[in-house]
């Protein structure tokens, strides 16, 4: 179970759904659309997933580099083919029997998490489906939210999964409104001006903890240690958080048609256009 450490110099916008567990009948899961897209951390005290931790846990990724980061198209049907996880075994150059151990140790996790998943977050379309296999270690990652050179139209929903023995421990602060409101003044006026969404969304980011290389910064936290096998669901586009350590996890990452939002004005990018519309106009007032 999740054991959280609740900083309140910040907003607590963890919530607990208590009642989920792992054979709770789909028709049962309530949505949690609602707060996922307020900027709220669910996490599940009573869901635990039949993780094989002596697998994930063994896997030599110093050896094979390209094993730390892994994609699929979250295919639970064996008889037909994951193409992107394919590829991306194809280029790590697994040994035969690794590799044959590693597709049906995926395959496991697809077929307990992907029906909960979805009814999870019933109210949208998806329009892509990815999962991500998080297999490398981390210490200390910098305090961020997500940013992108590209831009992205789609909305996303978001699960991790702790696949390790050892909990993984993040720690979570500002999310995007209160970093705009403390630390926008701080974007650069070009930016402001004439800067994309995307470039204004990165800078909007740097201006509040920094930029790269500076996990040290003196912002708040709340921290989080996820147990094995605990599942927790958070826009990571919307709230500011930090990898302090894990080493096997797994993140569900199917994109959303944002049409099906409940609130389509909290996708990133349109989130991005308001801040960069206030910005502009503040600028703009005399002194």
């Amino acid at each position: 179970m999740a054991v959280l450490f609740k900083n309140p110099e910040l907003p607590d916008y963890f919530v607990e759904v208590a009642d989920l567990q792992i054979d709770t009948p789909l028709g049962e899961i309530r949505s949690i659309v609602e707060p996922y897209e307020a900027g709220k951390v669910m996490y599940f005290p009573k869901l635990k997933f039949d993780i094989d931790f002596d697998f994930w846990e063994s896997l030599p990724t110093d050896r094979y580099p390209d094993l730390k980061r892994l994609s699929s198209l979250a295919v639970a049907d064996p008889s037909h083919r994951d193409t992107l996880l394919d590829g991306k075994l194809a280029n790590a150059n697994l040994p035969p029997e690794l590799e044959s151990a590693l597709r049906p140790a995926i395959l496991r996790v697809y077929e307990q998490a992907i029906p909960i998943y979805e009814r999870l977050f019933a109210e949208y379309k998806f329009v892509s489906r990815r999962v991500t296999w998080r297999l490398n270690t981390i210490h200390n990652e910098n305090l961020h939210v997500d940013s992108y050179a590209n831009e992205f139209e789609h909305h996303f929903a978001r699960m991790f999964i702790n696949l390790d023995r050892q909990p993984r421990i993040w720690s979570t602060s500002y999310r995007v409104n209160e970093m705009f409101e403390r630390f926008g003044a701080g974007i650069p006026a070009e930016v402001v001006r004439d800067g994309t969404r995307a470039k204004f969304w990165k800078e909007l980011d740097r201006a509040s903890f920094g930029g790269t290389a500076v996990w040290w910064d003196r912002q708040p936290r709340h921290f989080a240690y996820f147990d094995p096998g605990d599942a927790w669901i958070v826009d990571s586009r919307q709230v500011a958080h930090q990898i302090f350590y894990g080493r096997r996890a797994v993140s569900i990452d199917f994109f959303v048609d944002t049409a099906t939002m409940l609130h389509p004005e909290k996708q990133y990018l349109r989130l991005a256009a308001e801040f960069q519309k206030r910005a502009a106009d503040a600028a703009s007032v005399p002194a």
